[in-house]
């Protein structure tokens, strides 16, 4: 009896250690966020940013001091792949003095991701988040990234990488009762409520 504890505590350690090991050091493999904690809201992305201007209306507290803009804008970039940027790359391979053609939006796109910070006033941290449309555009996707201090915004402790296990699972829990959670009552309420 006392040898089947041991090996069962032995195996229960072993599992555990290795599913923290992939947790942190390798997360969702792929991606350019793969420690994240996502939630796929079903809502459109328009739907979500109401939602969380309307929940930092209301709670002004959960915008971080100092942080004037609700969002930071998506950054928009040359898009490598339309026919006029094609040709100027062919031009710049003979002339490398060619200056880049100004930007318009038949030769840019923009960022996929929608970047949203939120503060927690007790513990004096802001939370990185961000949003993105998803392929269906009814669901749209609402990403914890990180948390950092407010006295030091740029040390960022990533989410599923940099907390322990319990510790992480009070984060993602925090995270997800104060704001995925009221994210989600202002649709459902703003979809019963009808248009307006």
């Amino acid at each position: 009896m006392n040898k089947k504890i041991v090996i069962f505590l032995t195996l229960f350690l072993l599992l555990w250690g290795c599913e923290e090991f992939f947790r942190r050091k390798i997360g969702g493999f792929a991606g350019s966020y793969p420690f994240v904690e996502y939630w796929d809201l079903k809502a459109s992305e328009s739907e979500v940013i109401e939602a969380i201007v309307e929940l930092k209306k209301e709670n002004p507290e959960l915008q971080p001091p100092n942080q004037k803009e609700l969002f930071q804008p998506r950054e928009v970039d040359y898009d490598w792949g339309t026919d006029e940027m094609k040709k100027y790359l062919e031009l710049y391979l003979k002339d490398s003095t060619l200056q880049l053609p100004p930007m318009t939006k038949s030769n840019t796109k923009s960022e996929y991701w929608l970047y949203v910070n939120f503060y927690y006033p007790d513990t004096k941290e802001i939370v990185h988040t961000w949003t993105r449309p998803d392929f269906d555009t009814t669901v749209t996707t609402f990403a914890f990234v990180s948390l950092s201090r407010l006295e030091n915004p740029t040390d960022r402790r990533l989410i599923n990488r940099d907390f322990w296990y319990l510790a992480n699972r009070r984060q993602i829990s925090k995270f997800s009762s104060t704001f995925v959670d009221k994210i989600q009552e202002k649709i459902d309420k703003r979809r019963k409520r009808g248009p307006r």
